[in-house]
């Protein structure tokens, strides 16, 4: 039985096969499209983006699978309905998916139900991660083809423009894709930390939103040609090597200092907080008003003295003359890091960082640079970052594009890159990830005044919560990294609530009584998430399950120690090799 709640459980997966091509259908989207094996396109799926960005809820209302000897076809009846209580998007679609000899083709037609501002509707197509440094050829939509590279960095802008079709060969199959009914572009999601590139349609450079009238349509097709057969023999792992954990004496890092953000609106500490918790600091923004902020600062120490932990200060300034009144608030001693941002762009400004830079002269207080939004605004604009900002930092979240449970642990792959790329912007200068949270906190690309932000996930008190964060920790801990934020202290978004600390709780009290000690490498099989750590007793393994089945592991240490565990689905456990 899943430990999901039946509102976030996936849908079974429904595996269709024909000839050479596999896939599956996963609710709205065809994902998994391989042809003689060889993973070519990781999904399509049609999308309905509101004027703020949000991806409206699709509900597959019937449908309808036909197989044949060469081939199956699919339809599926969508219904996209706004995520708000108001309702204004409401939209309805038809998929088709037909897969005939060396032939798949996607196609989407949507009709608007009622007006409301769009900024995108039509099909995406997403890209494995795996396509990074190799090479495509790109069909332009004057019908030229331009050689090109998929980027290993984490690109911040637009890689390919004017897309009408991309052609490539992986391991012996040769793949075109043809896209019809829009002009497209690909941009890279790992600035989101989502696990893929992504072509779509409309381009980002033709103005939006746009008025969406009742009864207009849509209409696009995605059209996949593949041939030749696969070159590299498909591994075929023995057995056992599945239910191994392999931890080696090679050193990878050093466990980062926790944070917690700050319980808005919350004076009390915790019943389950103690002074020795070994959590670094509590992270307060200092937003909105400027009246406002000594008593959402006096909130934020009291739970910082609660935890032992130190603060970690953002201010949200509009203009650079709030510094002098934020920096007058501080705690003396007590601050851990400072930084400043923008409210519009969500980045430190330089008339923002003059003025942090003349309120604390003579204060020994570090200071921080970047984004409080996505990695991608910190990639787009580090050039325009004070270059003596003595550290950066940025937020993450698994849920910009897209909330299915797949997709949320496959943002682990993600989060490895952006950590990644945010030590290579960083140099030599220490970098400050977080907060981490399920959902986004706020809207950081809102076109309209709705900017707040979703409430927190339900998934908060559940064990896959600690799971998944055991995957993000180990994903994010890389050297350069020198701390972690993560979710709240208590409340909806918190770690614990109404007394008790919630499964991803007791993990991160453990963690964060680690810090400094060293993480090795380890080899894991997928489905599972393993931060092995060496302490003064011994090796204590922390593992996850980041799947609905139950597995049991044998854990291998590095002098040839061994253990076994058992993990249930979307757990986390630990075992100690001495």
């Amino acid at each position: 039985m899943s430990s999901l709640p039946e509102s976030r459980r996936p849908p079974e997966p429904l595996r269709l096969g024909a000839g050479p091509w596999s896939a599956e259908l996963r609710g709205e989207e065809l994902a998994d499209i391989r042809y003689d094996g060889t993973l070519l396109l990781r999904a399509v799926r049609p999308v309905v983006r509101d004027e703020d960005w949000n991806t409206v809820p699709a509900t597959v209302v019937e449908r309808q699978v036909s197989r044949r000897q060469d081939g199956w076809s699919a339809g599926l009846v969508l219904r996209f309905r706004g995520p708000d209580p108001a309702g204004r998007v409401a939209y309805d679609g038809r998929v088709e998916v037909r897969v005939e000899g060396h032939e798949l083709s996607v196609s989407f037609t949507g009709t608007a139900r009622a007006a409301f501002r769009r900024n995108r509707i039509g099909l995406v197509v997403l890209h494995p991660l795996a396509e990074a440094g190799r090479p495509v050829d790109v069909v332009h939509t004057d019908g030229s083809v331009v050689p090109a590279t998929w980027p290993e960095a984490i690109s911040p802008h637009q890689p390919f423009r004017d897309v009408r079709g991309l052609r490539w060969e992986r391991d012996g199959v040769r793949a075109a894709l043809d896209l019809d009914g829009e002009v497209f572009e690909t941009e890279d999601q790992r600035n989101w930390t989502d696990a893929s590139f992504k072509t779509y349609s409309t381009p980002l450079s033709v103005p939006f939103p746009v008025d969406v009238a009742p009864g207009e349509r849509v209409h696009q097709v995605a059209t996949l040609l593949a041939d030749g057969r696969r070159a590299v023999a498909r591994a075929e792992p023995r057995a056992r090597s599945l239910r191994h954990v392999v931890v080696s004496g090679v050193s990878r890092a050093l466990v980062p200092a926790l944070s917690l953000g700050a319980t808005p609106g919350s004076e009390a500490a915790p019943a389950w907080a103690r002074p020795d918790s070994g959590f670094d600091a509590v992270l307060v923004e200092l937003t909105g008003a400027p009246a406002d902020w000594p008593d959402v600062l006096a909130a934020a120490t009291q739970q910082a003295d609660s935890l032992g932990a130190g603060l970690d200060v953002r201010v949200v300034a509009r203009e650079p003359t709030d510094m002098e009144s934020a920096v007058a608030l501080l705690p003396a001693g007590r601050v851990r890091r400072l930084g400043v941002f923008d409210p519009d762009g969500h980045v430190s400004t330089a008339p923002l960082w003059g003025a942090l830079l003349r309120a604390t002269h003579g204060l020994d207080v570090p200071l921080v640079a970047g984004a409080r939004s996505h990695f991608a605004e910190l990639n787009r604009r580090h050039g325009d970052l004070p270059p003596d900002a003595p550290s950066l930092t940025c937020s993450i979240t698994p849920q910009m594009h897209a909330s299915e449970i797949p997709h949320v642990v496959d943002s682990l792959a993600g989060q490895q890159a952006v950590a990644r790329d945010a030590v290579r912007l960083a140099g030599d200068r220490p970098v400050h990830l977080g907060p981490v949270t399920l959902r986004p906190r706020f809207n950081a690309v809102a076109t309209s005044a709705r900017q707040g932000s979703a409430p927190p996930d339900p998934l908060q008190p559940s064990p896959f919560t600690a799971a998944w964060t055991l995957g993000s920790v180990a994903a994010l801990t890389r050297r350069g990294v020198e701390s972690l934020c993560l979710y709240q202290v208590s409340g909806p978004g918190g770690i614990g609530d109404q007394g008790r600390l919630h499964p991803v709780g007791e993990l991160l009290t453990v963690l964060a009584r680690l810090r400094g000690c060293e993480v090795l490498e380890a080899r894991a099989p997928d489905g599972v998430a393993a931060y092995p750590v060496r302490t003064a007793d011994g090796v204590r393994v922390i593992l996850a399950r980041l799947a609905d089945t139950p597995v049991r592991y044998d854990v291998q240490g590095p002098d040839g120690s061994s253990a076994s565990v058992a993990l249930e689905a979307w757990s986390t456990a630990e075992v100690r090799l001495t």
